[in-house]
C-alpha cells in the first residue's frame, strides 16, 4: 500500500523538477544552465548509499557533457587512486611462509 501512496508523489516531483530545470534554461544562459543542471544531478546522485560525493560530482559533470577540463580529468584520476588504494588496504596479507633468502656458502680463506 505504500507504494500506491509514494508513486505519484514521485512523478510529481519530477515533472516539477523537470518544469523548473526548463524554465531555468530559457531565463539563464547555457552555461549557467548546465552547470544547474550537473549540480542537480549530483544532488540527486548523492542519496543514493553507494555513491559518494565525488563519484556523484563526476558522473554528474559527465551526464551533461560538459567539456572535460584538466580539472576533471585531474579529479578522475585521484578518485581513481583513492579507490585503488582503499582496495590495497582493505586486502589482509595471508600468514605464511616467511621467504628467507639464500645466500651462497661462505668459502674460506687459504
Amino acid at each position: 500500500m505504500a507504494a500506491d501512496f509514494v508513486t505519484p508523489l514521485i512523478k510529481a516531483g519530477v515533472d516539477l523538477l523537470t518544469q523548473t530545470l526548463a524554465y531555468a534554461r530559457r531565463i539563464l544562459g547555457k552555461r549557467k544552465y548546465e552547470r544547474l543542471l550537473s549540480t542537480t544531478i549530483a544532488e540527486l546522485l548523492k542519496e543514493h548509499p553507494d555513491i559518494n560525493q565525488a563519484k556523484a560530482r563526476l558522473a554528474a559533470i559527465e551526464t551533461t557533457g560538459v567539456a572535460p577540463s584538466p580539472d576533471l580529468l585531474r579529479a578522475k584520476s585521484m578518485l581513481k587512486a583513492v579507490e585503488s588504494q582503499s582496495k590495497r588496504e582493505k586486502k589482509k596479507r595471508k600468514p605464511g611462509k616467511v621467504k628467507r633468502r639464500k645466500t651462497a656458502p661462505v668459502k674460506a680463506r687459504r
